[in-house]
């Protein structure tokens, strides 16, 4: 079996897996990443129409909630770069910060 073949297999197979696990799920708490070169995360929030939680001090990142279905796509149409579940989110951010969370 050729190397890129292999190569191409197993990484397609982890960003794949990364992907799945980064998925929000319904009525979750989610975490909004904001692209550097559009509106803070906050803003992308309040114009889906979800409620701000919490935010973090560059405005780059929120953690929104929504009882209603269909907030992932709301986000994404107010200009989100990426939703995700918030829990993957602060799990992540705890361990590069070496934080307890």
């Amino acid at each position: 079996m050729p190397k890129r073949f292999t190569l191409a297999y197993f990484g397609g197979a982890c960003f794949l897996m990364v992907a799945a696990i980064l998925q929000p799920g319904q009525s979750d708490r989610v975490a909004v990443f904001s692209p550097p070169w559009g509106e803070q995360a906050a803003i992308i929030v309040a114009e889906a129409g979800g409620q701000l939680l919490s935010t973090d001090t560059n405005g780059w990142v929120a953690i929104a909630v929504d009882a209603e279905d269909g907030l992932v796509g709301r986000l994404y149409a107010s200009g989100a770069m990426l939703v995700a579940s918030a829990v993957v989110a602060q799990a992540c951010a705890g361990f590069i910060l070496g934080g307890n969370n």
